[in-house]
């Protein structure tokens, strides 16, 4: 039988060792920097999402209602 070579052996991930912050503050920061991209005060635009909110949560409350799940949305 043939020896598998370096580049053929398969090295295991490091061992996971939990941070002592229990705050992920990079997730936190991409979370916020996408949000000052997305962020706008033209009110055409916070209208159709505030639509798209409200014709969403109908569906949900909706499909919900058909399978007799209390409703999500009020």
């Amino acid at each position: 039988m043939k020896e598998p070579t370096r580049s053929e052996t398969i090295t295991p991930p490091p061992p996971y060792v939990p941070s002592n912050n229990p705050v992920d503050t990079d997730t936190l920061e991409l979370v916020a920097a996408w949000k000052a991209e997305d962020a706008t005060t033209d009110p055409e635009q916070l209208r159709e999402a505030d639509e798209e909110i409200a014709v969403f949560e109908k569906a949900m409350n909706e499909n919900r209602a058909a399978t007799g799940a209390r409703l999500l949305f009020s």
